[in-house]
């Protein structure tokens, strides 16, 4: 049996290129000079998760989610990219600005979780 053929890292920036434009990040293009295999793993990895045919979650919303997630992690580029795409898949700029403020949100809560420990000595004090 036979090994299915890699994309060269030329072909695999072009696929990403025609799927994100012009909010490709910056970093794919150092990759494909530097790390070409790091850029094919990476690729690998969202073939994986966000791009994974087999997937129950219809692909706007993996996007969606992907954005929500990206913001969270402070991830703006990708988080751009990840807009994009959901609005390549249909997405409204009203879901796009409601998965933004949901990652708000989050990284709020997140905040007060964090102070939690304070919370909990300023009550006693």
């Amino acid at each position: 049996m036979t090994q299915p053929t890699l994309p060269t890292s030329e072909q695999l920036l072009a696929m990403m290129r025609d799927k994100m434009g012009d909010t490709l990040p910056e970093w794919t293009g150092q990759l494909k000079e530097l790390a070409p295999d790091l850029l094919l793993s990476t690729a690998m990895l969202s073939m994986g998760s966000v791009q994974r045919p087999e997937s129950s979650i219809p692909l706007k919303y993996r996007h969606l989610m992907a954005v929500t997630a990206a913001l969270g992690r402070r991830q703006g580029s990708c988080a751009r990219s990840q807009a994009h795409m959901a609005m390549q898949e249909g997405a409204t700029v009203d879901e796009v600005l409601d998965a933004v403020r949901i990652a708000r949100h989050l990284m709020a809560a997140g905040v007060l979780d964090a102070a939690s420990g304070i919370l909990g000595d300023l009550a006693k004090a």
